[in-house]
């Protein structure tokens, strides 16, 4: 092997490799820093204007949905009870349902309309743009001229439009985004884990970016537009999979501002099946990908603030981390090879070594984010023991996956949307596996995960055998996450 140009491939993939995710946790350092020196008495939301109750404006609430037969009615009853007056709140409820939910969803109608709450359903015939075109469709009726949304595992508190609309007196403000919560934060391994994703990107990254007036996403729930503001963006586009990072961004390319207040709590449902967090992970990392398709040009134009234009090629094209995990994952075992049959490399992998510091990420950004969990620093750190290691291996034995749906987004125009099963999980004494929407298809991917396992096994043999242990730590981590990660693919109790 060392006769041909293999391991210089080798070496220089993994070189690059390491540099882009040096890249990324420079970034994520920078947002850590904006967090950190912002002070505390800044750091929860932005100066809230006042608003006298009687001059509050109508708001729509709209709720879409499609087969959420579980959900439905929480939802409804959530937002049928928001502290707003009755006579300025319409909730309207976008349906695309083809079973028992539009019962469900009448039913609940009928009772609020009879309570004076104005809820109208807005039912289509068919799924045409999925969540965009349903929203696309409902919007021009929507009597508010501010529009809430929410998606149906979520249960937004009774205080949501109160603590919202106020901003909106800035005629500069689009945009309004809460925090999501969770509701079944503790049901299992699996949910924690996916409640430090969120948090990690709410509570230091969201609010990081706030607190910079640097560009905001929209999350697609928990949030408030303004319909100008909506319509002057150009309107809900369906030729992504993340139809709201899309808009947002479009909204704020024509110069319109976004508020994030993370004391804005709007909690809701985290999938509980590993086949549905991946339906989830599919739409937003390839919906990603089609976005920086599509809007890198205007985005290139844009006159901005360098340090402003930098965050958001940040913001997007850190999901290049995804692939960079990948290559240094599958390279590692023949690295491990031709280091030991020559020293020539030593000193140039040594330097990318320096790549090391980025594993401090990831259990600094868990301690700030678990840090609202607990009421002392000795808590935190027992959960950190409980936790950090399940949150791993579900971020790396997820990789695959996730760069598979990257590349499909780079490539490909299609836009089908995998939706994502909601149970009403709220409890642990809750169960899912009896429930009509539990997922059923395995996708082919999943066996591939298993053949990764089995290779990152070999690579633990590779270390032992030839008592090479410095790939040990990450060959054992990529062996029970990708392990995990298969075999959660085939759990049905």
């Amino acid at each position: 092997m060392l006769n041909t140009p293999l391991p210089e491939i080798i070496v220089g993939l993994y070189a690059l490799s390491a540099f882009l995710i040096t890249l990324y946790s420079i970034g994520e350092f920078n947002l850590v820093y904006y967090f950190l020196t912002s002070g505390k008495k800044n750091r929860f939301h932005p100066t809230r204007p006042d608003y006298k109750r009687e001059e509050l404006p109508h708001v729509t609430v709209q709720l879409p949905m499609y087969n959420e037969k579980y959900v439905a009615e929480a939802l409804i009853n959530s937002c049928a009870n928001l502290d707003y007056p009755s006579d300025k709140l319409e909730i309207q409820v976008v349906d695309d349902s083809t079973d028992e939910t539009v019962d469900i969803v009448d039913e609940r109608a009928t009772y609020w309309n009879g309570q004076g709450i104005d809820v109208k359903i807005v039912h289509r015939e068919n799924r045409q743009g999925f969540k965009a075109g349903a929203l696309r469709d409902a919007t021009p009726s929507a009597k508010g001229e501010f529009i809430a949304i929410f998606d149906a595992d979520f249960r937004p508190n009774p205080d949501f439009l109160l603590k919202t609309i106020p901003y909106f007196q800035n005629e500069k403000i689009g945009i309004v985004q809460g925090r999501w919560g969770h509701l079944n934060r503790n049901y299992s391994a699996l949910t924690k884990s996916q409640s430090m994703f969120l948090d990690m990107f709410f509570v230091i990254e969201q609010q990081a970016r706030s607190l910079r007036s640097l560009f905001l996403r929209f999350n697609g729930s928990g949030g408030v537009w303004r319909k100008s503001c909506i319509e002057d963006a150009g309107g809900w586009s369906a030729d992504t999979l993340s139809e709201d990072l899309d808009l947002a961004y479009r909204a704020q390319l024509k110069d319109w501002k976004v508020i994030y207040d993370t004391e804005v709590e709007a909690p809701a449902e985290i999938p509980v099946t590993i086949l549905d967090f991946k339906a989830q992970q599919y739409r937003w990392t390839k919906g990603k990908a089609q976005v920086i398709r599509k809007l890198s040009g205007s985005i290139r134009k844009k006159k901005l603030p360098f340090f402003e234009k930098l965050h958001i090629w940040f913001d997007l094209y850190n999901i290049l981390a995804i692939p960079a995990i990948m290559v240094l994952a599958l390279l590692s075992t023949p690295l491990a090879f031709i280091l030991l049959e020559t020293k020539e490399f030593n000193t140039f992998l040594s330097f990318f070594s320096l790549a090391l510091i980025n594993i401090i990420v990831a259990p600094w950004f868990t301690w700030l984010t678990l840090r609202r969990y607990n009421d002392s620093k000795w808590g935190t750190f027992k959960e950190i023991l409980t936790s950090f290691f399940p949150f791993t291996f579900l971020l790396l034995g997820m990789s695959l996956f996730q760069f598979t749906s990257m590349v499909e987004g780079f490539f490909s125009d299609n836009a089908y949307f995998h939706r994502t099963s909601k149970y009403n999980i709220t409890n642990k004494s809750d169960s899912w596996k009896d429930k009509v929407y539990s997922p059923k298809e395995i996708p082919l991917l999943t066996y591939f995960e298993g053949i990764l396992c089995l290779y990152f096994m070999y690579g633990l043999f590779v270390d032992f055998k030839y008592m090479t242990f410095g790939f040990l730590p990450f060959h054992l981590i990529l062996t029970i996450g990708f392990g995990y990660v298969f075999i959660s693919s085939f759990k049905r109790a």
